[in-house]
């Protein structure tokens, strides 16, 4: 008989003590692969946003904030930059382009954010339905030199994967002048909102917004000029919330960089360190977690060495029997080592099943809250944690097959228990 089918079938002998056993480490397995799959969706999504500019300009505060603001929708604005920002910025040598952007009203929890139509090609974002509308940042420019900002009739807005789900194409909304995404929300009736055109799925928090051009977002009734805010400050509604730059590497990028955080009303953050910034700040909690799942691996394959060594004594006859028929010790090691590394695989295989099914489950709500996509298909990472969780059993294994490997054929098969 094959070593596989004699160990299939001890393991099949002691159904209950197999699957408990099992289940010990699938619980472990499945929390540290669903923490390390959370992570690293997370992750790789706010990367993902984060390329897609080298500064981000904003007001003076918290640099963290600004990019949470801007580029992941999150959050309170910290206030706006003058425009005169905006123009210097165009005409200093070194900014190869920027994006100009303004926020502060929503639809259901979405953010709508002004923008000018070269986000959607620098960003890479491309519409799958519909049409994006077409106003840049020139145009922008002319607008305010020229004193106007009437914006459109209806305002042409793209929205983004996940906001399709309440938004379909043509549909007309009103947005909500705060961030609340039920009740006390003051609409605003007099800006009519129509969705021309949807986005392809991302991955990233873009897959949450709403955006509608600059000079609409000026237009809306509470976003218009007053006397008391011509003079400027971080509340000025014709100022803008933050700027999306792309320098030149080396000595231009590092200049400007200076430049805007020397000023006193900007300072400019760089996105690829502020998303680093952050999963440092939660690696503690993912690191808690982890050492959690660990310990209860750890725990569970001692649990493996003892239901395998606890059964040792009542196996004595049957390695006995095993040896006589011509098994050699090292084939008796190897099949309580296999026993061992058989539970292992089966908890593992569990967990990642468990795990999968936990994630799937979860993921919508997650993206639907940060726009992160987070896959239930388990990566390398997660193999390599079956693999290790297998390794582990096996050795753990060797404690009860070195008794099974000391047993004495003659003697137990002469004993009369």
């Amino acid at each position: 008989m094959r070593l596989s089918r004699i160990v299939t079938r001890n393991l099949r002998r002691r159904p209950l003590a197999t699957v408990l056993t099992s289940f010990s480490v699938a619980l472990g397995v499945a929390l540290f692969s669903t923490v390390g799959a959370v992570r690293r969706a997370s992750e790789e999504g706010f990367q993902r946003s984060a390329a897609i500019c080298d500064l981000v300009v904003g007001p003076k505060g918290s640099s963290l904030e600004l990019v949470l603001n801007s580029l992941y929708h999150m959050g309170q604005s910290q206030g706006n930059i003058p425009f005169s920002v905006l123009q210097s910025l165009n005409e200093r040598p070194g900014v190869e382009w920027t994006i100009p952007s303004a926020v502060g009203d929503s639809y259901r929890g979405y953010r709508v954010v002004g923008v000018t139509d070269e986000l959607f090609s620098r960003a890479g974002l491309s519409v799958q339905n519909g049409e994006s509308f077409s106003f840049s940042t020139e145009d922008l420019i002319r607008e305010r030199t020229e004193g106007h900002h009437d914006g459109h009739e209806v305002t042409p807005a793209v929205i983004g994967s996940l906001v399709a789900k309440d938004l379909s194409l043509g549909a007309e909304f009103f947005p909500s002048h705060n961030l609340r995404e039920e009740g006390g929300a003051e609409e605003h009736h007099d800006s009519p909102t129509k969705v021309i055109g949807e986005l392809a799925a991302t991955g990233t928090p873009m897959d949450r917004a709403i955006f509608i051009p600059l000079s609409d977002f000026y237009a809306i009734d509470g976003h218009k000029p007053t006397k008391e805010s011509l003079a400027g400050g971080t509340r000025d509604p014709l100022g803008l919330s933050s700027i999306f730059l792309r320098t030149k590497p080396g000595f231009h990028h590092i200049r400007i960089w200076r430049d805007l955080n020397d000023r006193l009303d900007t300072q400019a953050a760089r996105p690829a360190d502020q998303v680093r910034k952050l999963f440092e700040i939660i690696g503690g909690v993912d690191r808690a977690l982890r050492l959690v799942a660990a310990l209860v691996m750890a725990v569970a394959l001692i649990g493996v060495l003892v239901a395998i060594y606890n059964t040792m004594g009542a196996r004595k006859k049957e390695f006995a029997i095993l040896r006589a028929l011509g098994a050699g010790r090292q084939t008796v090691l190897a099949m309580v080592v296999a026993e061992s590394a058989g539970l292992a695989a089966f908890g593992g295989l569990m967990g990642l099943f468990f795990a999968g099914a936990g994630t799937w489950a979860a993921s919508g709500y997650l993206q639907t809250q940060t726009g992160v996509l987070v896959s239930a298909i388990p990566g390398l990472s997660e193999l390599q944690l079956l693999l290790g969780v297998i390794i582990v059993g096996g050795l753990a294994g060797l404690v009860p097959a070195l008794s099974a490997y000391r047993t004495e054929a003659a003697k137990h098969l002469a004993s009369t228990n």
